[in-house]
């Protein structure tokens, strides 16, 4: 059966109630989205050097980069949201705006093949100002913040978008370092395999991501002290050699201090943790890991995420090896 992308999903989702909410198209405030031969982008959102390249990304792949949006497009969900709502006290800046999209046209879009481009990728890209969770006083973190709390970056999953927080000014600069910008690299192609792995609604999966990952978790193991654990990701699961937790399949665990145990990460969580593994450095230095040599395990969860995700069209190695 030939796969539909989420692009094409969401237009006819919403076009079989495009009637019922045709009347409140004019409020900014609800959500309108025709049939993509008649986009409700309206692109270019401005005169910049940069909107050039913006408009050919929506032109050739329906790929829509917006620095002007409403809260809907952000917050959106089929049903009720399972994610934080945020609010914008502060738009892009037009500077972060024009390093925005050269980063991701240099590390992240041009990584993939048109293929991809035109079915997988998402349908918006928000370049956001200031962001707060409602109901929160603090805005969102740094696109990605330095702290151990963040080490990984933030960059919001929507349901038909990924959303980078605090395109500021001083995002120009911030992106210039090699060390920010390799862990944004990181952050943005690890939240668009997230995007396809994990979507807010399940019933607009673009890959047969339950499959997957349940596959890909059938490699863990049980330490061999718990005879009557039949699941790897049982918090009853636990060791106190380091080295258990690459020989059972994991490259990380949570450690309790109190008690000297390692227990795993969530299904989830331990799926990242590789998506980050292999996307961290290129193919022959992924061949020639320790953890990869030496641990069974990892090498065959390692080789299952390229393997699956290459025949889809996706090179896992292609981050690590540009």
């Amino acid at each position: 059966m030939k796969k539909i992308s989420i692009k094409k999903i969401i237009n006819i989702s919403f076009g079989f109630t495009l009637l019922f909410f045709a009347y409140s198209c004019n409020n900014e405030d609800d959500v309108c989205i025709s049939e993509k031969s008649e986009t409700r982008f309206d692109i270019p959102q401005g005169n910049h050097d940069f909107d050039e390249q913006i408009v050919a990304w929506s032109k050739d792949y329906d790929i829509n980069v917006l620095y002007k949006f409403t809260l809907p497009d952000l917050n959106y969900n089929f049903t009720a949201s399972k994610e934080l709502n945020y609010k914008i006290t502060q738009w892009a800046d037009e500077e972060g705006i024009r390093a925005a999209v050269r980063f991701l046209k240099e590390d992240f879009i041009d990584l993939y093949p048109d293929s991809i481009k035109k079915t997988l990728l998402p349908s918006k890209i928000l370049l956001a100002g200031m962001l707060y969770p409602e109901d929160k006083y603090e805005p969102l973190l740094d696109t990605i913040a330095y702290s151990q709390n963040c080490k990984l970056g933030i960059i919001i999953q929507g349901l038909d978008h990924i959303t980078l927080p605090r395109v500021d000014k001083e995002f120009v600069s911030r992106i210039s370092i090699p060390t920010y910008r390799k862990r944004m690299k990181l952050a943005v192609n690890r939240t668009f395999i997230n995007f396809l792995l994990f979507p807010t609604d399940e019933n607009i999966a673009q890959l047969p991501s339950t499959d997957i990952i349940n596959t890909f978790c059938s490699s863990s193991q049980v330490h061999t002290s718990h005879p009557n654990i039949t699941s790897p990701y049982s918090y009853e699961n636990s060791w106190t050699n380091p080295e258990d937790t690459y020989k059972l399949g994991f490259l990380e665990g949570n450690y309790n201090s109190y008690s000297k145990k390692y227990t795993p990460f969530s299904e989830n969580e331990d799926l990242t943790c590789y998506i980050d593994f292999i996307f961290t450095q290129s193919k022959s230095e992924l061949e020639t890991n320790p953890l990869y040599t030496k641990y069974p395990l990892v090498k065959e969860k390692c080789d299952y995420l390229i393997k699956t995700f290459a025949q889809y069209g996706i090179d896992l190695h292609s981050i690590g090896e540009k």
